[in-house]
């Protein structure tokens, strides 16, 4: 009878002590809702529009895939800048340039959006095609060189 009576003993305090206050596992957080976000990535090579090897007008064209991965609904927006000479010359006029986007023509600097999405992506995201089409109307205006330009991808997230 003594025996059993140490056995509850033990058992009582060691109940005791798992129950402690400081020795209880704090409760899991609640699963919290993870904020929206959008990952966009792009090739790193630069985009070639091509060569020109005489006056006169000039079109030529090209396309990037742009990698969209996004937890909520999206949009992609795309916008050309200026065309200028590498050598840092004066930037070929606003008015001697035509720039499309996916078809649609637009000034220098103009927006186009190329995508809009009311869903999520899938977990492995979405390839977005842009495809930029720039003109030159008098190519002999502009000196002999190479040009460059940036193309701007813009990707907001929508309520």
């Amino acid at each position: 009878m003594c025996n059993l009576a140490k056995i509850l003993s033990i058992l009582i305090v060691w109940l005791a002590a798992g129950s402690a206050p400081g020795n209880t596992p704090p409760p899991p957080l609640p699963v919290g809702r993870m904020p929206p976000f959008v990952k966009v990535t792009m090739p790193k090579e630069p985009l070639q529009l091509g060569n020109v090897w005489s006056g006169g007008a000039f079109q030529a064209g090209a396309q990037v895939n742009v990698h969209v991965v996004a937890n909520c609904p999206y949009q992609v927006g795309a916008s050309f800048r200026e065309l200028k000479h590498r050598a840092g010359d004066q930037p070929v006029p606003s008015n001697q340039l035509m720039v499309a986007i996916n078809g649609k023509q637009t000034t220098l600097g103009g927006q186009v959006m190329v995508a809009s999405s009311r869903q999520p992506t899938p977990l492995n995201g979405v390839d977005i095609p842009v495809e930029l089409q720039v003109g030159v109307k008098d190519f002999m205006k502009s000196s002999a060189g190479r040009y460059n330009g940036t193309l701007v991808i813009t990707v907001m997230a929508v309520p």
